[in-house]
């Protein structure tokens, strides 16, 4: 093998481990969703009243210490108002998913940074691409602090939950720290667009969808916020698609009624869009890799539609995880189809 024939091939070899290593962050931070989403439901939350990156990573060792965080979490509103009489099981019941969702996102981290290290070490990463990966480090630090950011807000007097726009923020900004991920890691894997073909129209056709569908994800962290889908009511055609009484006067951030109502217009619209833009991806002469995506992007529209519906029908918690879930891999199916679209022309 010639010198320019193993340059290339230890390149590629390169560009599999490091997307590899990428994909596997994104699949940590698509977890990290489904905990925080449970977390949320359950409201344990608000179990942890401090925020420690390094001595927080271990949880209560001794009866002594269990009791000195019981003690600390009876001071605040959420266990004077709603868990007055709570016994030590209880507490632990609600410490344990807010401990696991502590511990997961230092787990990203590390599997974040220690890899980076060693790549750079390795001079396995190109040298253009290393600051941007240590911004997306800082990045995900960030979110840590925003989540304590949210978490601080329900030690508020009188509160017993989070406010509503902080878990949006936190929630936001994980979506786009993981979006940044993803494409960074397609973008390694694959470095150049493929061949031209006139596909421009569903390029945009894409671009607007997944505007529409953060929309919709940040409109449904409202609904999970403010537990909107309580009033969900058939009799009163309150939350079956229809506008509530006084709409679009009433509070657009704080009525129950208002913001499903806002969820369930803006999701009608996404799959509406969605659908036609994976009619077009599927009918497309521009390749297989294309139509995958658009069949991917089918598929996951579809199960998020029933998803929905089933979680506001039932009240589950579960389904109400698996709607989240699911929404971030309808997204991850339509950055893939716009990445793979990088090549369209007019």
């Amino acid at each position: 093998m010639s010198k320019s024939s193993a340059t290339i091939a230890a390149g590629q070899t390169n560009r599999v481990l490091i997307s590899a290593w990428l994909y596997t962050v994104c699949f940590m931070i698509w977890v990290m969703v489904g905990i925080g989403g449970f977390t949320r439901e359950t409201g344990s939350g608000l179990s942890i009243m401090n925020w420690d990156p390094i001595v927080g990573a271990l949880p209560p060792m001794t009866a002594d210490a269990w009791n000195k965080l019981f003690a600390l979490y009876q001071t605040i509103p959420q266990a004077q108002i709603l868990h007055k009489g709570m016994d030590l099981a209880g507490f632990q019941q609600l410490f344990w998913p807010e401990y696991i969702h502590r511990l997961w996102g230092r787990l990203i981290g590390v599997v974040f940074f220690l890899p980076l290290l060693g790549f750079i070490l390795a001079r396995r990463i190109e040298a253009r691409l290393i600051p941007w990966l240590l911004l997306l480090f800082l990045m995900g630090g960030l979110q840590g602090a925003i989540g304590w950011f949210m978490v601080s807000s329900g030690f508020f007097a009188g509160s017993t939950a989070v406010e509503p726009w902080r878990l949006s923020l936190h929630f936001s900004a994980a979506m786009f720290l993981y979006v940044s991920v993803l494409w960074t890691a397609l973008t390694v894997r694959h470095p150049t667009p493929t061949d031209p073909f006139e596909q421009r129209g569903l390029q945009r056709l894409t671009t607007l969808a997944i505007l529409l569908l953060f929309c919709t994800m940040f409109a449904g962290t409202f609904v999970s916020g403010t537990h909107a889908i309580s009033v969900f009511d058939p009799a009163k055609a309150i939350g079956v698609g229809m506008p509530p009484p006084g709409y679009p006067d009433t509070s657009f951030f704080t009525d129950q009624a208002t913001i499903l109502f806002n969820h369930q217009a803006l999701a009608t619209l996404t799959t509406l869009v969605l659908l036609i833009t994976a009619t077009k991806a599927l009918r497309s002469n521009a390749g297989a890799p294309i139509r995958d995506a658009g069949l991917a992007i089918a598929g996951f529209v579809l199960l998020q539609f029933t998803l929905g519906v089933s979680a506001l029908v039932s009240k589950m918690l579960d389904l109400g995880v698996a709607h989240q879930m699911n929404a971030v891999l309808l997204l991850t199916a339509c950055i893939l189809l716009l990445h793979r679209l990088r090549g369209a022309t007019a």
